[in-house]
């Protein structure tokens, strides 16, 4: 996802204990560090839909860039040693998925897995530092798919591994050394008055990196987007979407809770998506506000899917 996840795979700061070099400036928390997994908006339309029974591949691309670091009050943090801060990621994330016509409680079983590859770069006036590589992948020991239109939902459990590049010593990293455990629901309504509203919950359990001693707090996340579908065959769908994310606690470390640790983020923008037969394509834009104890920047997504 510094404090924290700057969406898990992508942009995490490693932070220094600091004092502010200026009257007025915000603060991080001293010892706290990035250690989520958390992936923020990469769901948009149909996240509550599965696909009809088959296999299906997806393929998520995010560029993120961000020039504001947020310290524990929202404010900016602007002192030794993130001056001139900035932070920006390239990521590809393959998502195979598929679905059975088998079903269990009523509702279509499927798996799949999320794959990225990440190129992270971090500098500032007194470090510079870049990663690339494979990052943490998901795995799903199953998903439940329901269809009852216009409402379609979907229930899972998604099991992070600790598979990607680390490091605790470098700045930047892209793996996170730990387990993460997320449960999710999703839900997506798609009218006949051409409305198409989706959300997806998240909440995330984090296992301890036993290298730092250091234990990321749960946290609740959500991707949200409202739309209108339009064309003859309602093939484009047009709206607004984003996430927020918010720690449930403090962070702990070698010596118990980090006062003040706790993470937050809500993002907004533009979305659009477009179907045609097997294939769709959906782009958007996110813009991040109300930050504390992270970055705040902006992601643009493009998400390319075709059903085999």
């Amino acid at each position: 996802m510094t404090a924290k996840s700057l969406w898990a795979i992508v942009c995490a700061v490693v932070c220094l204990a600091l004092t502010a070099a200026s009257a007025g400036a915000d603060t991080l928390p001293a010892g706290a560090r990035s250690a989520s997994s958390a992936i923020l908006g990469a769901e948009a339309y149909c996240c509550g839909a599965l696909p009809p029974p088959g296999l299906h591949l997806l393929d998520y691309n995010l560029y993120y860039y961000a020039d504001k670091l947020k310290g524990q009050d929202g404010g900016n943090v602007n002192g030794a040693p993130f001056t001139d801060f900035e932070a920006s990621a390239l990521a590809t994330v393959i998502r195979p998925i598929y679905v059975s016509d088998k079903t269990l409680f009523g509702a279509n079983m499927a798996w799949h897995a999320v794959i990225p590859i990440i190129h992270k770069n971090q500098n500032s006036d007194f470090f510079d530092d870049n990663m690339d590589g494979f990052g943490d992948i998901y795995v799903s020991p199953l998903i439940l798919g329901w269809h009852n239109p216009p409402w379609h939902w979907v229930v899972g459990l998604d099991v992070i591994a600790p598979t990607g590049k680390y490091s605790d010593s470098d700045v930047t990293t892209i793996g996170n050394h730990h387990w993460t455990f997320e449960p999710a629901l999703a839900i997506s309504y798609m009218g006949d008055n051409g409305i198409h509203a989706d959300v997806k919950l998240m909440y995330d359990f984090h296992t301890r990196d036993s290298t730092l001693d250091y234990r990321e707090a749960q946290q609740l996340h959500l991707d949200y987007n409202v739309g209108l579908m339009l064309g003859s065959e309602k093939e484009w769908k047009v709206g607004l979407c984003g996430y927020y994310l918010a720690s449930m606690d403090e962070d702990k470390g070698p010596a118990g809770h980090i006062d003040d640790s706790e993470e937050e983020v809500f993002a907004i923008g533009p979305s659009i998506m477009y179907t045609k037969g097997k294939f769709f394509a959906e782009a958007k834009v996110q813009f991040e506000m109300e930050a504390q104890n992270r970055p705040e920047g902006t992601s643009a997504w493009l998400k390319i899917g075709y059903s085999f």
